[in-house]
């Protein structure tokens, strides 16, 4: 067993780079995605004859957590939707002709299939004492194998690559990691009920919701999020203990809460701490800013906290409290606009 892993491991590397960086360049068209299926299904085989070998059974379903994470995925598509009526929505860019669908329904489930099946062996071989590492790691490993290897190297400016720390690389995180839980305390199967739907509705809608990316980045990062704190809410605490997720002692005294306010509590909680990370940071569309000087007074205090949203010059009218910086490098300014006139061809504001 001490060899299995790091070769199931490597073994998904390397087909990982092949895909990526060599399959693109021998085959095009139907044959490209045949290839891509055919692979995948190899190492489907290969892991699941792993399980055979140790009279394991992968296919075993846990009805419960299935059935929660066919929920996460649905509440997150609904949630996506929901932000679709606010802003946009799109057609698929894939074709619905039955031999399109059945060629697309077996390229996205094959390597979720493969996946989930070697992500439940990995992480339920972890060592109860590092099982906490364990799926930090596991999450880690199959998010960056989410993206092509050239992904990484064409990053290069700073809002580029913040806009794909925020839009791709932490959602998917995040959904590796309630996968990565779930396969722990219910195998494959369970994670793949949740990556699946995600994928059935991407790749077999018609019409797909098309929110501002930092929407739909906030979505599939708090969605995930909470399902996790959901999961980890309502499976018994006894389960959680055999996983190494928490000890005896903790067991004995850890209610098995299933009540609907305990869940609500911690979604609240969660839900409030990504809306405040992403908030700070600018990607929701508005910045909070600390009041650091007392020239707004009695309007604003030292201490206060305002909340700044883009606005353009022409939108501003005498009255309006604006943040505006007088030179580069130095901070910003909070102050009320007390008349506005154009000259030169620009629009210039008194304060």
């Amino acid at each position: 067993m001490r060899y299995i892993i790091p070769t199931l491991t490597s073994l998904t590397l390397i087909i990982y780079f092949f895909l990526n960086l060599i399959v693109p360049r021998l085959f095009v068209g139907l044959t490209f995605y045949l290839v891509n299926i055919l692979i995948w299904l190899i190492l489907t085989i290969i892991t699941a004859s792993i399980y055979k070998l140790q009279n394991l059974n992968p296919w075993a379903i846990n009805k419960h957590l299935t059935a929660t994470a066919i929920s996460i995925a649905t509440l997150q598509i609904t949630a996506l939707a929901f932000a679709g009526v606010f802003t946009s929505f799109g057609k698929s860019p894939y074709a619905f002709t039955p031999t399109a669908i059945a060629i697309n329904i077996a390229y996205f489930a094959s390597p979720i299939i493969a996946f989930e099946l070697s992500r439940a062996y990995l992480i339920k071989s972890c060592p109860k004492k590092k099982i906490i590492m364990g799926m930090a790691l596991t999450a880690l490993f199959y998010t960056f194998i989410s993206f092509s290897p050239t992904k990484f190297l064409t990053l290069g400016e700073p809002a580029e690559t913040a806009k794909f720390l925020g839009s791709d690389l932490l959602p998917l995180l995040a959904q590796s990691l309630l996968a990565t839980y779930l396969a722990l305390l219910g195998g494959p199967t369970a994670s793949i009920a949740y990556l699946g739907t995600l994928e059935a509705f991407e790749w077999l809608s018609p019409i797909l919701p098309n929110p501002p990316w930092a929407i739909k980045a906030l979505i599939t990062t708090l969605i995930p999020a909470i399902g996790f704190v959901t999961v980890n809410e309502t499976v018994s605490p006894f389960t959680l203990m055999r996983y190494g997720i928490i000890s005896r002692t903790e067991a004995a005294h850890k209610p098995h809460r299933t009540e609907k306010s305990s869940s609500l509590s911690w979604i609240t909680i969660v839900t409030i701490g990504i809306i405040l990370i992403w908030g700070s940071t600018g990607l929701l569309g508005f910045t909070p800013t600390v009041i650091a000087s007392g020239s707004m007074q009695p309007t604003l205090n030292v201490g206060d906290i305002a909340i700044t949203v883009k606005t353009p010059a022409k939108a501003i009218k005498i009255g309006d409290i604006i943040q505006f910086y007088r030179a580069s490098g130095e901070p910003p300014t909070i102050h009320r606009v007390i008349d506005k006139y154009r000259s030169g061809g620009l629009t210039w504001f008194i304060t």
